[in-house]
This record gives structure tokens, C-alpha cells and sequence, in this order.
């Protein structure tokens, strides 16, 4: 018999897996590499898996603001920032780079893609390109009078938070002042995505296993409501989203998404931040559980999960 608890809490929820009142639990990276390895008695009880999820973290322009229908200052703001940095720092490494909407190792991921690295005399460059010069000496650019100043708006999540101040520091040294701003969630959703009034903001996008990404790319997409909140419209894009859905060929099928990621990096309208991992704690009295896990997940094959009859739990008839 499989129960579910729904503890919206996360630190309510590991003192119930401390407890031993449940039995499975996804894990922050600070739990998984830090606090359950340095406590032998959890230790001993727990069993710790990692995954690549099927997720990423990214910082999303909106693209009907200025300057970001410039090209040129989302590649620049792209080079400024230094992704391995948030991975270490935010995700104490236990995260990949990446160039592509899609789980890497899958057959759509594009592996022809990289990364764009971090190269802040590129990123300055870009901004010097597009207008943006430090007139007055203070070290924030300014482009027709106006300096180039935004605000990161994400929701109260410590890895996104934690995110945008390094993002910040990194922009602060090309000449780019970022404030930040952490809301609520149901608050974050209906004042600035159903609505529009944002300039940045830093999210994650959690995928299904079929490639079709229509909602959240096609341009007909952004009604309040919709994915495609921050107005990205490009007809070449919306072309391979259309074909891509209708093709049953899986190889032609896998050539459309990997074009379709290719424009995507090449066009920049967000910041791919890192590919986070699926951390997990589940009690060793679980059996059956394959690791190192598959492609699949952790969870693949949880039908044929057991707890032996000795380690099962004692329970009250009503």
C-alpha cells in the first residue's frame, strides 16, 4: 500500500523523514551533500540517489521591454553571466550547463550545441554595439540618456534568489544595475506573468518526455494565461514547433527539435542557467530500487518497489 502526504513545507517534510514517518523525500542540495552526510544515524536508515531531472532554471527577458528586443544585449547579458559559478555556488555542483530546452542524453537534446561561456569583454562589446557607453564615469551604462537598469522579479525559491544575486554581481561589473525582487507565488503569477509587467525574471521550466514545447515557444502563445509570457515571437521557430508536432518519423521528428534548439540558442531570448539534478532520500527498508538510475528516473520502475515483511510498518485496523 502506497500513501502520499502533501507537506507543503520542506523543512516540516525532512523532519517527518528523520522521524520515520515517511519513507521518500526530494532533497535541496544542501540536505543531500551536506546535513544527511554528516549525521551517521540518517545515514545508516536513508538511502541517497541523484538524477538528471527533466528541468532546467533560466532567466527570461521580456521581450516586448526595452532593450531586450535587442539581440545583441541578451547575448551580451548571456556572456556576462557565469553559469558554473551558480551551479557551484548555488547548486554545490550538483548541476550541468546547458544549451538546449531538453534533458541532455536524450535524443532531443542537440549535442552539436554549447553553452555560451562566460566572456565579459565579449559582453561589453556587445553592449558598446548596441549604444550603451558609461557617459558619466558612475560604471553604469547608459543609452539615449537613460541608464541600463532592471529588475529580476522571481518567486521566494532560496536557489532562484540566491541565482539572481550572483547574476546581479556579474552584470554590476559590464556596466548593468540589477535590482531583485522575491514574491510569493500565487502573488509572482497573477501581479507580473499573467499581466506582463516584469522585466526579467528567473524560473524553471519542468518537461514532459514528449519534445513538443508549442505552449511554452509559439508565438500564437501569450494570452494572459499562457506559457509564452515573455512575448517571444520568431516565424522560423514557430515553423519547426508546427512541424515537429504533426511528424510521426521519430528521426525527422529528433532533426526538427534539434533545429529548433539551435535557432533558440542562436536567438537568446533567455538564459539557460543550469540543468539541476533530481535528489532523492528514500528509507533502505524500500527494496527494488535500481541504481544508479536509469534514463528514465528514479521512479521507473516503482511498481515493483517492496518492503519486506519483517521492516514493514505496524498498523491499527479501524
Amino acid at each position: 500500500q502506497l500513501i502520499s502526504r502533501i507537506i507543503p513545507d520542506n523543512s516540516e517534510q525532512f523532519l517527518e523523514l528523520m522521524a520515520d514517518n515517511i519513507d521518500y523525500m526530494g532533497l535541496d542540495p544542501i540536505k543531500y551533500s551536506r546535513i544527511i552526510p554528516a549525521r551517521p544515524e540518517l545515514q545508516q536508515k536513508l538511502a541517497l540517489y541523484k538524477e538528471l531531472g527533466n528541468s532546467y532554471t533560466y532567466m527570461g527577458f521580456n521581450l516586448k521591454h526595452k532593450p531586450f528586443d535587442d539581440k545583441r544585449v541578451r547575448l551580451a547579458i548571456n556572456y556576462a553571466i557565469d553559469k558554473q559559478e551558480i551551479i557551484d555556488g548555488v547548486y554545490l555542483g550538483l548541476g550541468i550547463n546547458i544549451a538546449s530546452p531538453y534533458k541532455p542524453g536524450t535524443r532531443w537534446s542537440n549535442p552539436a550545441l554549447q553553452p555560451y561561456p562566460y566572456d565579459p569583454a565579449k559582453a561589453r562589446a556587445l553592449l558598446k554595439e548596441a549604444g550603451f557607453a558609461d557617459n558619466d564615469g558612475d560604471g553604469i551604462l547608459e543609452r539615449d540618456g537613460k541608464p541600463f537598469a532592471f529588475e529580476i522579479v522571481t518567486n521566494q525559491n532560496k536557489e532562484r534568489e540566491k541565482s539572481a544575486v550572483l547574476i546581479q554581481r556579474r552584470l554590476k561589473e559590464v556596466g548593468i544595475d540589477v535590482k531583485i525582487r522575491a514574491i510569493e507565488w500565487a502573488s509572482f503569477i497573477s501581479r507580473f506573468i499573467k499581466t506582463g509587467d516584469f522585466d526579467v525574471v528567473v524560473l524553471g521550466w519542468g518537461l514532459g518526455l514528449d519534445p513538443d514545447q508549442y505552449n511554452i515557444w509559439h508565438s500564437s502563445q501569450q494570452a494572459p494565461g499562457q506559457f509564452n509570457f515573455i512575448g517571444y515571437n520568431n516565424p522560423t521557430i514557430d515553423k519547426l514547433l508546427e512541424q515537429g508536432r504533426v511528424e510521426l518519423n521519430p528521426d525527422k521528428r529528433m532533426k526538427i527539435y534539434n533545429e529548433f534548439a539551435r535557432v533558440l540558442l542562436e536567438d537568446s531570448p533567455i538564459v539557460y542557467l543550469s540543468a539541476g539534478y533530481g535528489l532523492t532520500a528514500i528509507h533502505k527498508r524500500v527494496k527494488g530500487i535500481d541504481d544508479p538510475a536509469p534514463p528514465a528516473g528514479i521512479g521507473h520502475n516503482s511498481h515493483e518497489w517492496y518492503i519486506p515483511q519483517p521492516l514493514r510498518r505496524n498498523e491499527i485496523n479501524q
